[in-house]
């Protein structure tokens, strides 16, 4: 019962936020202004959100947030899957000293690295583009080696059944080890996904054209905070994070069905 309630008081600890923020953003300028504080609207006021879509740029910023998430994430995934494979069953010289090297990418910390990424992509001419945008999130270290653990927990005759039946590396991880692994890998891409939407300096720094910026920059250029419209900013901020809260609850059964299947395979 201790542990119960402990759970729940927690989790009213965590939801709190989210929950004030949707109910911020039904407020109108009375309610903000109101001695004591409220935490519910006296009434149900959709001008923020009327408002927020009014502006010309916000569905442009969501767009090219959306667009740089799921290429980054797609092309991230890809790679991981890839590197995992060629870790797990190709052998080939200086293996061991490469996997040493990407694991090493770990530590170093990324913001040390902004200049000099900033710097090589601005020469490539990749400033102000979804490629410049998403550069710098193509690869993980740590979901290559989560990914490389789930591989490795699977027995390899399939693979070498696989290639004695004429299969190539690509066909065996296409329709075998791909499905065999698929939890994983949708963890992989949801967790891209999320870490790419919500990025802010990366984007901050490579992207100078209001038509590029992503939703993260864009909130505060809005000009919502400038002229005071609390509502607005708290409803676009509630329409930033409703792809996101989707993309959870949509994920959660269907990472839940894989592990499912993994278990009784």
């Amino acid at each position: 019962m201790v542990k119960k309630t402990v759970a729940v008081l927690l989790a009213l600890v965590i939801v709190f936020p989210l929950l004030y923020t949707i109910s911020l953003s039904f407020f109108s300028m009375p309610d903000f202004n109101a001695n004591p504080a409220r935490f519910l609207p006296s009434s149900l006021n959709f001008g923020g959100y009327l408002a927020a879509l009014g502006n010309r740029y916000f569905l442009i910023y969501g767009a090219n947030s959306l667009i740089t998430a799921l290429l980054a994430s797609l092309i991230r995934t890809v790679m991981t899957v890839l590197s995992a494979f060629t870790f797990t069953y190709l052998e080939f010289r200086g293996k061991k000293v490469l996997l040493f090297l990407l694991i090493l990418t770990i530590f170093i910390p990324q913001d040390a690295l902004l200049f000099e990424n900033y710097m090589t992509i601005t020469r490539l001419g990749l400033a102000d583009t979804y490629f410049g945008i998403i550069s710098t999130s193509l690869f993980s270290a740590t979901q290559l080696i989560i990914t490389m653990t789930a591989a490795k927990s699977l027995s390899r005759d399939p693979y070498d059944a696989a290639r004695m039946d004429g299969a190539n590396d690509l066909t065996y991880m296409a329709y075998i080890l791909c499905p065999l692994i698929k939890s994983v890998l949708l963890a992989v891409f949801l967790q891209s996904f999320v870490s790419v939407f919500n990025a802010y300096l990366w984007p901050l720094l490579i992207t100078s054209r209001t038509e590029m910026r992503t939703i993260q920059i864009g909130i505060s250029l809005l000009g919502f905070a400038e002229s005071g419209d609390k509502g607005g900013l708290f409803s676009a901020l509630m329409m930033v994070l409703i792809p996101l809260m989707a993309l959870t609850l949509a994920s959660r059964k269907i990472i839940l069905k894989a592990l499912s299947e993994g278990l009784e395979n």
